[in-house]
């Protein structure tokens, strides 16, 4: 009985995951599709964030949208402007001597944080110019997520973040890292696009920062998973968590370059 409920566990993750990665692999596809996707991520990872903390979610979603706006039409620079500004002038009448409301400021730092990295997705879609690296982009993402997973399974033994997210472990990290690297330079080489050599180097480390982040932000409150809208899979924040720190680098990155 126990391994048929595995099994169908399994099946159906696998399941969910893979409409997950068709519904973002086709909206890379058209600006306007994207452009949606980044909204939904924004706005439903913000719900997901106010019921966490138990936050009305007038006070954490409109704050996330107008740092989303501003990062997509100024920018990264004026989006975190936009942001600290926001955030200090809502949090003028709460007490930092009440842990409930330095609970709230901390909503509202995740709230801007959101809104910033939500914005940075179809910025970076503008930035790239073309649907090939935005692809190859969610590739690193997958790649690095689930051989990150699958090493760290069967190999991982040291934990590095234990009480934040017991499941990881540097066996893992460090292994998917080199695998991330060693696809991007092989996508590089085929695609002849240095910039994917960049993308290796990165999103790992983007990328697991964003999740160890909504992993703190989730263990604050105790809740194991920030929403139950993909099933088997959690909230659509726990969906997209690697992915918003690693736009959000990612864009940064080719900027600098």
């Amino acid at each position: 009985m126990q391994r048929t409920q595995v099994f169908k566990e399994i099946v159906f993750r696998t399941l969910w995951g893979i409409l997950v990665v068709g519904t973002v692999l086709v909206s890379c596809l058209w600006r306007e599709s994207y452009l949606l996707l980044s909204i939904g991520i924004g706005v439903l990872s913000s719900l997901e964030l106010a019921a966490m903390y138990k936050e009305p979610w007038w006070s954490v979603v409109p704050l996330s949208a107008v740092v989303y706006v501003v990062t997509l039409l100024r920018g990264i620079d004026s989006g975190l402007i936009v942001a600290l500004v926001l955030t200090v002038l809502t949090t003028l009448k709460l007490n930092p001597n009440q842990s409930k409301d330095r609970f709230s400021v901390l909503v509202r730092l995740f709230a801007c944080y959101i809104g910033l990295s939500a914005g940075s997705f179809p910025t970076l879609q503008i930035q790239l110019g073309s649907v090939e690296p935005l692809i190859v982009f969610w590739l690193a993402i997958w790649i690095f997520d689930s051989t990150a997973y699958l090493w760290g399974r069967f190999l991982g033994q040291e934990k590095f973040a234990p009480f934040i997210s017991p499941g990881k472990n540097l066996e893992g990290f460090v292994f998917g890292y080199i695998t991330t690297v060693l696809g991007c330079v092989l996508l590089s080489v085929w695609l002849r696009e240095p910039l994917f050599n960049v993308f290796g180097i990165v999103i790992p480390l983007a990328g697991i920062s964003g999740d160890l982040l909504e992993s703190w932000a989730k263990r604050v409150v105790g809740v194991k998973d920030s929403g139950k809208l993909i099933p088997y899979h959690g909230g659509v924040w726990d969906r997209f968590d690697s992915s918003l720190l690693a736009s959000l680098a990612v864009l940064v990155t080719v900027k600098w370059l």
